[in-house]
């Protein structure tokens, strides 16, 4: 064979050689996320940790009252008064004087329609001990007029102006109001006029009582939370009820919230865990044992109980309660049955 038969013959190899490399290259496996890998080909996973807020997209329904008259039930002439268009009447602060007797207004879920005193039981009871401990009295609300509710109405018949309280209610005595803080559209009952039980006091406009979910998520952790309407964030029961004061005033006074009263279009919010959890970001092939949303992780041949509450890019993600190990057992590697 000449020199240019063996040159040609050298390049031809080393083509076939380089093609053949090339393919190889090619058709190798790609290298599966260490988060994903199978439990086979790997026997642990690192734990990572972030912070999960449950955040969730919701429909709320706004509860909005009509514009009420405020009446006076008690009769004689108006002698002191904070009557006026566009005054704001407080719940547990005297409004007027009615001969020499403070009206006292009072924001009760319930009216109260009558007198209460130690014994009294019902839901009227129950009304006036909540409204009296969001006032900061100590008293609880099982419903029954006992020492601690006279206690309380004692010091705040006291502090509206009223003589040597009894720890006894009057309901003529009192304003209510429909809202803890309401502000009067038109005053009817000015300095000097005499009125009669009945008498009307002024009117107030209707305005947004109180925020609900139409249906908390299913799967949705426990826990208190947070809701965000129109940007505003404020507190929610874990039942889904928003009746802060202060956020519903923030609300109401949005132009999307005026835009809902005009249109009344469907309002969606988001709500989330108002304390975040800690939780653990683990492959799935790391999580056993479940039961609804209890299971099990492996860690260095310890099995720790945890609880699943949500998932993320392939990831399982659970709480919990005590030191975050550095990394979990993975399928045939995890050697406990349980975590009991």
């Amino acid at each position: 064979m000449n020199h240019r038969s063996w040159t040609t013959a050298l390049l031809a190899a080393a083509a076939l050689l380089s093609a053949g490399a090339g393919a190889g290259y090619l058709l190798r496996p790609a290298e599966v996320p260490s988060g994903l890998a199978a439990s086979g080909g790997q026997a642990t996973a690192p734990v990572t940790v972030e912070e999960f807020a449950d955040e969730r997209t919701v429909q709320v329904a706004f509860q909005v009252t009509p514009a009420s008259t405020l009446e006076i039930g008690l009769s004689g002439r108006v002698t002191t008064t904070d009557c006026a268009a566009g005054a704001e009447l407080v719940s547990g602060e005297a409004v007027a004087t009615i001969g020499a007797t403070p009206l006292i207004a009072l924001a009760t879920e319930i009216p109260l329609y009558r007198d209460l005193e130690a014994g009294d039981r019902g839901g009227d009871v129950q009304s006036l001990q909540r409204e009296l401990a969001r006032l900061g009295y100590a008293v609880g609300d099982d419903g029954v007029f006992g020492r601690p509710t006279a206690v309380a109405v004692r010091d705040l018949l006291e502090s509206a102006g009223v003589r040597d309280p009894e720890g006894e209610i009057a309901s003529d005595q009192i304003l209510w109001l429909p809202s803890p803080t309401s502000v009067l559209d038109a005053c009817e009952a000015p300095l000097g006029m005499t009125v009669g039980g009945g008498a009307p006091f002024g009117t107030v406009p209707g305005g947004l009582d109180r925020i609900r979910v139409d249906a908390m998520p299913s799967g949705a952790v426990a826990g208190d939370r947070t809701i965000d309407v129109f940007g505003i964030r404020g507190p929610m029961s874990e039942e889904g009820e928003v009746t802060d004061r202060d956020f519903l005033d923030e609300v109401e006074d949005t132009a999307e919230f005026a835009e809902f009263m005009s249109a009344e279009e469907a309002v969606t919010a988001e709500i989330s865990l108002a304390e975040p959890l800690r939780a653990l970001k683990v492959p799935p092939g790391a999580v056993f044992g479940i039961d609804g949303d209890s299971a099990c992780v492996e860690s260095d041949g310890t099995a720790h109980p945890v609880r699943i509450v949500g998932s993320n890019l392939g990831a399982t993600l659970v709480v919990l309660d005590g030191p975050v190990p550095a990394d979990v057992s993975l399928g045939s590697a995890i050697r406990s049955d349980s975590c009991d």
